[in-house]
């Protein structure tokens, strides 16, 4: 493979991420998801609602293995990404792991807080078990996630966990043995062949299996709520909003203002949000919250609020990159935002997934959500209007509803 195609992928995979953090505490990169076992699986997801119980701010990513070459490029792309996940998350101190999903799991674990990202003493990049064995993801990440935790509380970091690949039979508390999985073939092995096919074939053909199976199924992905981060940011948006400071700064502050009353006002309608099938409710409650957090930080003074954020409209948890763009629809054209992704889909001919919404309450048909008449395709998530005013509007008009089709 060309240093040419090992670039293009690496640059694809940094922009997965950055789309990802802002969705869920767990991302698994689309190249590798199916080469991941149950129990796998199972681990990591596990291991991240665990870390959410403590309360910390926390996002997993579990991605192909990294060419030697890019090491030192990778390294500080997950640390500058750190820094800006900690910045973006408003918290004292933020937990941010990305490992490779390999038998022997390659991990940048970092505890981030006001002074920049710091890897704890016990957070090897290759973790090793107690006897000196090297990890597999499934047991790589709560390890290192445990690591992350102790540090971020002060506290001894956890043992290292039990994984022996000699005389599986002899021990009971053995990994291996407790799982059910033979001497020969540990879950992380599978990455070998996967890992392979990523980069040395394609990762279009990949993809191809399932590239248009979001058309006959509601949006169940990303989930947005994983372990209560945005139930959390949900509350601490609606905390009282710093005084302006000059007369500019007044129409920020009523924009605030507004996007508090629209958010209030949907988990008041729907309090059932972060559990309903319909997915357009928690990215309504996500684009809130990231205009409140911008709003606020414009009330502080921050230089880098300088860019009010803009949300895909097809998809609004996607974020790199929006720009606005003609989409053709049956019969009419519409510009909305896009972000690069799916415009590069578009114009490569392709369809880009979007938002699948019941067509309306209790149905089981998924439509795009524009397709309904309800505040959030009135507002396209900012294309058309800014979401707060078309939920409030919403409020005084018989027309429609936030929950799909018409009173």
């Amino acid at each position: 493979m060309t240093e040419t195609t090992e670039a293009e992928l690496l640059s694809t995979l940094r922009a997965r991420i950055r789309d990802a953090w802002q969705a869920d505490p767990v991302f698994i990169d689309p190249i590798i998801a199916a080469g991941l076992t149950d129990n796998q699986r199972t681990a990591i997801e596990k291991a991240s609602q665990t870390t959410a119980e403590t309360g910390l701010s926390h996002f997993v990513a579990i991605v192909p293995g990294i060419a030697p070459a890019a090491e030192e490029d990778w390294s500080r792309f997950t640390s500058d990404l750190a820094y800006a996940m900690h910045k973006d998350s408003g918290e004292d101190q933020t937990l941010v792991l990305i490992s490779e999903a390999e038998n022997a799991a390659r991990s940048y674990a970092y505890l981030v807080g006001d002074s920049g990202p710091a890897m704890p003493k016990a957070a090897d990049m290759l973790a090793r078990s107690g006897s000196d064995d090297f990890l597999p993801v499934e047991l790589a990440v709560p390890y290192q996630l445990g690591v992350l935790v102790a540090a971020a509380r002060s506290t001894d970091p956890p043992a290292p966990p039990d994984f022996d690949t000699r005389d599986v039979g002899d021990r009971d508390e053995d990994y291996i043995e407790a799982t059910g999985l033979d001497n020969d073939n540990p879950d992380g092995l599978v990455f070998a062949a996967t890992a392979a096919a990523a980069l040395g074939v394609s990762v279009w053909l990949l993809r191809r299996r399932t590239k248009y199976s979001w058309r006959k199924s509601l949006t169940t992905s990303p989930t947005l709520v994983g372990g209560g981060s945005l139930e959390r940011k949900a509350q601490k948006a609606l905390e009282p909003l710093p005084e302006p400071i000059d007369d500019e700064s007044w129409d920020v502050y009523d924009r605030g203002r507004r996007v508090q009353e629209a958010l209030s006002t949907l988990l008041t309608d729907h309090p059932d949000w972060a559990e309903d099938r319909d997915f357009s409710h928690r990215h309504a409650v996500n684009v809130l919250v990231t205009t409140a957090r911008w709003v606020r930080a414009r009330l502080h003074g921050s230089a880098s609020a300088d860019q009010e954020p803009r949300f895909c409209f097809l998809f609004p948890h996607h974020r790199t990159g929006v720009e606005e763009f003609v989409l053709r629809q049956p019969g009419t054209t519409l510009t909305v935002d896009l972000c690069a992704d799916c415009r590069n889909e578009i114009d490569a001919g392709g369809e880009p997934e979007r938002l699948m919404v019941p067509k309306r309450r209790g149905s089981r048909r998924p439509v795009p959500y524009f397709r309904r008449s309800d505040a959030y395709a009135q507002s396209g998530f900012g294309s058309f209007q800014p979401l707060e005013d078309a939920l409030l509007d919403s409020r005084t008009s018989p027309e429609a509803t936030s929950t799909g089709g018409r009173r």
